[in-house]
């Protein structure tokens, strides 16, 4: 956190003094009361006039000074909490797909929405007050040692001691705000899936029983703030305790050494500024302990797995073949596939078929690195999948799926994904995915706008345009899971012989045939009870019509 406070050293410094300027309205406002209570003595109306002027005066400058404060903090505030969004946002989808996929959606939109916006209401304020506090207590402090160097050590020892004590709570409190993350997020990620599967709800009539459960996990994140809320209220509590008990005995203190002919506004002084040093420490350490814990949880938000840096070095390379080596894995106790083993050929096609749950979709992030094998290794031209850099691989490998992400705007950045394509490039690539009398028949062409997700075309098109997103980056290998599955027949059949007419590797889920497409396919690798056979697709085809 240190790291991102200072990442702006001078608009940090800004922030600091400006969160300082309150301490002189604490200071001339005790000196003003101070003489006020002074006046019991010297009964001076001409000078409690005066003090009362001074103190309505104060009193307009520091409505100025906490208006210039607000003004100078809030840009700090507001530029910080941007560069936390936007880091946090990036740590996320820049990691690898094994690391990204060891959470639900539903976390990472918990943590960019609800626990960024959490610390934004609970750091600044912790780390205002913890300024303002502990500016009040070092100006205290230097006052006192020219007023009463032995009191002003006896207190500055007595801080000392409070502050230790108040840092047995900090572990406590950093652990008990770490459960309100994880249960905001568990609650987030229940709704989300509620709302996902509404209609199926709805439609079986069992939405009591899942609101039943999302008051469960309502009622479990409430508790789980409650009972931060108690600890850190009575840890205040706890804190006002010692500085009660040190401010009698600073009241023994002043009435055993100074009462004595001394001047009372003096005295009152003298008991006020030393007062100015042990309360900013008991309000400040719960502050500390709060500001600590709401900085944990960013930090955890903005930390990067390890495999992420290490995810290999070696460039991607495909030359010849992608070999899959003894290739395993298992759901648990569950064996998904064994002893996997076939070569992927450059330039050739191959279709991935199997019974549901066989384990189709296992293979095909076997095979890209989205999953790690439990056993056997795959090996691009004889070298480990895992030595290979997932920039590099990312960059000659492209990915179709059912599911086809489009956002609102034109098919020109929805095929290029604004990256500094020609116009030429980009329509090369929409002849290949058979959308050249698409675009031409769109007042606009290329910038015709495609509304959010695709709402304004046929599901062909959006297939066809997950294709010349592909086929623009010219990749090695093209992977492409059950992509015509929601398509009509005639439309997967235009789709998928639109894939297999491209000149590249490519390795196709798919549960349907199409006559006179299917069999363009050079290979099939078949998974029946988790055991892999290759086979040409004419071998595959007969032993089907047998």
């Amino acid at each position: 956190m240190k790291e991102i406070l200072l990442r702006n050293k001078k608009a940090f410094i800004i922030y600091v003094l400006a969160s300082t300027l309150f301490v002189e309205d604490v200071i001339v406002s005790n000196i003003i009361f101070s003489n006020l209570v002074g006046l019991v003595q010297t009964k001076n109306m001409g000078r409690f006039y005066l003090l009362i002027g001074l103190m309505a005066g104060q009193a307009v400058l520091g409505q100025v000074l906490f208006v210039f404060s607000r003004f100078k903090r809030i840009g700090f505030m507001k530029d910080t909490i941007l560069y936390i969004r936007n880091a946090a946002f990036d740590t996320i989808i820049t990691k690898s797909y094994r690391s990204f996929n060891r959470k639900l959606r539903s976390e990472y939109i918990s943590n960019l929405v609800n626990d960024i916006n959490n610390f934004e209401n609970g750091f600044f304020y912790s780390i205002l007050n913890i300024i303002f506090l502990m500016t009040t207590y070092f100006a205290a402090l230097l006052i006192l040692l020219f007023m009463d160097w032995r009191l002003a050590l006896m207190m500055l020892a007595l801080s000392v001691a409070v502050y230790w004590i108040n840092r047995l709570f900090q572990k406590k409190t950093v652990a008990m705000q770490a459960e309100v993350q994880k249960s905001s997020e568990h609650f987030t990620v229940s709704v989300s899936n509620t709302f996902s599967g509404l209609e199926i709800l709805k439609l079986n009539r069992i939405e009591d029983r899942f609101l039943h459960n999302t008051m469960r996990e309502v009622d479990m994140v409430e508790k789980k703030k409650f009972r931060f809320a108690v600890f850190t209220y009575w840890q205040r509590k706890f804190s006002f305790l010692i500085g009660t008990i040190v401010f009698i005995l600073l009241l023994v203190y002043v009435l055993s050494f100074m009462m004595e002919g001394a001047d009372l506004a003096r005295i009152f002084f003298t008991v006020t500024i030393a007062n100015s040093m042990i309360w900013p420490i008991t309000e400040a350490m719960p502050l500390m302990n709060e500001a600590e814990s709401h900085a944990k949880v960013v930090e955890r938000i903005l930390s990067k797995d390890v495999e992420d840096g290490t995810s290999g070095t070696e460039p991607f390379n495909f030359c010849n073949a992608i070999e899959a080596n003894s290739l395993s894995f298992y759901y648990g106790d569950r064996m998904i596939l064994k002893d996997a083993s076939f070569k992927l050929m450059k330039g050739r096609k191959y279709l991935i078929k199997g019974a549901s749950g066989a384990g189709k979709s296992t293979l095909m992030n076997l095979l890209p690195k989205v999953a790690e094998p439990s056993e056997g290794v795959v090996l691009v031209d004889g070298t480990d999948l895992c030595e290979i850099s997932e920039k590099s691989f990312n960059e000659k490998a492209s990915f179709v799926y059912q599911d086809v992400f489009l956002f609102e705007d034109t098919i020109r950045n929805n095929i290029a994904l604004y990256k500094p394509y020609t116009d030429e490039e980009i329509m090369e690539a929409a002849r290949g995915a058979g959308l050249e009398s698409f675009i031409s028949s769109k007042a606009n062409g290329l910038d015709e706008v495609i509304e959010e997700n695709g709402k304004n075309i046929s599901g062909g098109e959006r297939q066809r345009i997950s294709i010349a997103r592909a086929i623009i980056r010219k990749p090695d290998i093209l992977f492409a899971d059950e992509i015509t599955s929601a398509l009509d027949e005639t439309l997967g059949r235009l789709v998928e012989d639109t894939m297999l007419s491209l000149d590249t590797t490519v390795v196709a889920v798919s549960h349907r045939f199409y006559p006179g497409v299917t069999e363009k396919y050079d290979h099939v690798i078949e998974i029946v009870n988790g055991k892999v056979r290759e086979m040409t697709t004419s071998e595959y085809l007969s032993g089907v019509e047998s």
